[in-house]
């Protein structure tokens, strides 16, 4: 588990890192800046939750929500 809660803070210095560039712009994008400050927050809430149930001792199987791939429809179907 502690592997991948360190997991968890490196993906979110990396985002932290992308918004400090995403700032850095002449003009940042907004939508983009959004994205990735909801991002870090959702990576801060899992790393919390975590370490929030590894304190109670809870030996509950933790949910992990991953992002789902897209594949487009084979050609001829709708």
């Amino acid at each position: 588990m502690d592997q991948f809660i360190k997991s968890l803070r490196h993906r979110r210095a990396a985002v932290q890192a992308r918004i400090e560039d995403e700032q850095a712009r002449p003009a940042p994008d907004q939508l983009r800046l959004g994205a990735l400050k909801r991002l870090r927050l959702r990576f801060r809430d899992q790393i919390e939750f975590i370490e929030r149930m590894n304190r109670l001792g809870e030996t509950k199987p933790i949910p992990v929500v991953r992002r789902r791939s897209f594949r487009p429809l084979p050609s001829g179907k709708a």
